[in-house]
Formats: C-alpha cells, structure tokens, sequence
C-alpha cells in the first residue's frame, strides 16, 4: 500500500491515508520515528506494526503519569495499566523497557516505602512485609528490605510511639489499669507488632 495523505490532526496525532483507503492515525512522535513520507510504500506487517507501536506509545505515555505522581512497583502499574485495558502482551513490552531504563525498579520502590512506612507511619515489620507483598514484590527483595531497613530497637520504638498515643486517648476515658493494658497489647497486635515488644512496650507506657 501507498502513502498518498499526510494530514496533521490537532496538536498530538497524525492522519496517513492510503492508495487502498485504509488509513493511520499515529501519534506525532511514532509517526516522526517512522519516518513515512508520501508515496512510501509499506507492507501489511509494516501497517500493523505501526498500529502496535501507537499502542505502545499510548500505554508509555500513561505509564509515565502515573510514575509522575509516585513510585510504582512493577506489579502494581502492570495492574493500572490493565484496567485501562490495553493489551496485556504490551503493557509487558513497555513495562519490560521502562525497567531496562530504570525508570521501574522494584528493589528502590520496596526501599522508600520502607522508609516512608517504617519512619513516617510507624508500621510494624509484619505490616510492612505484608504491604509489600500486596504491591507485588519478590520475597528476596523484601528479605534484602527488610534485613537492612528493620532493627528491633526501631521496631520497639515505633510500638512505643503508637502504643503512647493510643494510651492517651484511652486514659481520658477513666478504665481501669488492666483494661488500659488489654487494649494497647490489642492495638499493637492488630498492627502487627510481636509479642516481645508489645510486652516491653505497654511495660514501659503503664510504668
């Protein structure tokens, strides 16, 4: 088939006509790659890869508004991406050279959000563990997070921190010392915290 329009289309895409009245619409910058002129012939491969690396484009483009907000595991923008429902053998492409470029890396995704979760909200290791398993990070990049961001002195500290809290609403509402007890040792557990620290924790708090 042959080229015989080129026609600019707003300001993002390009229209490419042909001599057999099929015809492409290409965003500005894959139609620039391609390099297609008037009266270029191309094949039906050629015609059908364009329209792949439209598509291609398409999902980057969306890929890198949602980087732009945050930091994304590959899991996770796999599945926004998804349920935006484009292709899921193309969303692996782009996926798969974004992380190439390292604008993907799960091993620095799973290090800040230990350190924003650990040092900002507080978490217990077990929630942050549990976190990052929901966002789709392999267990050894966890194991490596985990081993070098958790101490247990950080651990204790921050039981410590959110148990303080919590005590000082509780006081206000006059209980009795063993129930102020049996509620800060739940809290903690539903936080995910270990039996040693919230022991030593709600020890140090009701001294």
């Amino acid at each position: 088939m042959r080229v015989t329009r080129i026609i600019k289309k707003g300001k993002n895409d390009v229209t490419i006509c042909f001599d057999d009245d099929n015809f492409l619409i290409l965003a500005t910058e894959v139609f620039l790659k391609s390099g297609l002129k008037k009266n270029d012939e191309i094949s039906e491969d050629r015609f059908s890869f364009y329209i792949e690396e439209n598509k291609k484009h398409h999902i980057r483009q969306r890929a890198f508004r949602l980087l732009g907000r945050r930091q994304h595991s590959v899991a996770e923008l796999r599945n926004k991406l998804w349920n935006k429902n484009y292709d899921m053998a193309l969303i692996n492409e782009v996926l798969s050279e974004l992380s190439e470029k390292n604008y993907l890396n799960d091993k620095n995704f799973a290090d800040a959000f230990a350190e924003e979760k650990l040092k900002i909200k507080k978490w217990s290791e077990r929630r942050l563990k549990s976190e990052l398993i929901k966002k789709g990070i392999n267990p050894d990049i966890i194991s490596e997070v985990l081993n070098h961001r958790v101490s247990p002195e950080e651990s204790f500290e921050n039981a410590y921190n959110v148990a303080k809290k919590k005590y000082e609403s509780l006081k206000k509402r006059n209980l009795e010392p063993n129930e102020i007890k049996h509620k800060l040792s739940t809290f903690l557990i539903s936080r995910g915290f270990d039996y040693e620290i919230i022991k030593k924790a709600c020890s140090e708090i009701l001294k």
